[in-house]
């Protein structure tokens, strides 16, 4: 299995809980961005920053920025690999960044422009660093290195999950709405009983009163 292949199935992993992460809570703003990978080793610093989500069809800015920590350090090269995921499967190459080559190295910060496709499944797209340099005579070299990148929005799903909340508000609204006019009309049910009760019960004691009224009134003598 090559390296390519480790670092696709490493990242898929990676990329697997983080698209959950990031659908769910991620909220920043487009254009926020942070670092995504960064290296301080054998007097090279590495630093490269990029947005945290984007949306399909959309140009993201992806900065790169390298110095010497120390003197003397010659870069062979640094390449930075970007790739997104079509098809839910389907690897594709989205930029190949060449950001030294030959060259001393010194302060060295460049944006560099991707494109996210149309196409692209909705995800994390990720990034393949690659270096070699020397530091002083002595030759320096790290393993190509798999980073996340940024966060591809599910922008259907988005809209159904606003829609799916803006229902669900309106829902609780209206229960909370049928839960004060239950409460209300409980209330009224129970005045108009309590009225019955009393009108029930002062009718029997008229009647009783009439009654008892009749019954003690004085007999009429005749003569």
């Amino acid at each position: 299995m090559n390296f390519k292949k480790v670092v696709v199935l490493s990242l898929s992993l990676s990329m697997l809980l983080l698209t959950l992460t990031y659908g769910a809570a991620v909220r920043a703003a487009p254009e926020e961005t942070r670092t995504v990978y960064h290296l301080k080793y054998g007097g090279l610093i590495i630093d490269v920053k990029a947005p945290y989500q984007a949306d399909p069809g959309e140009n993201i800015t992806v900065t790169v920025r390298t110095e010497a920590a120390v003197s003397e350090i010659y870069v062979k090269y640094i390449y930075v690999n970007i790739y997104g995921i079509e098809n839910a499967t389907d690897e594709v190459s989205l930029k190949n960044i060449t950001h030294l080559e030959d060259s001393p190295l010194a302060f060295h910060e460049v944006e560099y422009e991707v494109t996210i496709p149309d196409n692209i499944s909705p995800g994390l797209t990720y990034g393949v660093i690659l270096c070699e340099w020397d530091v002083m005579g002595a030759p320096q070299k790290i393993p190509p290195a798999g980073f996340i990148l940024t966060y591809v929005r599910h922008k259907e799903f988005e809209h159904l999950q606003a829609a799916y909340d803006e229902l669900n508000a309106t829902y609780h609204s209206l229960l909370t709405n049928y839960t004060e006019l239950e409460s209300k009309h409980k209330g009224e049910v129970n005045s108009v009983r309590n009225l019955m009760y009393l009108f029930v019960a002062t009718t029997i004691v008229s009647a009783a009163t009439v009654v008892v009224i009749l019954f003690r009134r004085p007999k009429r003598l005749w003569t």
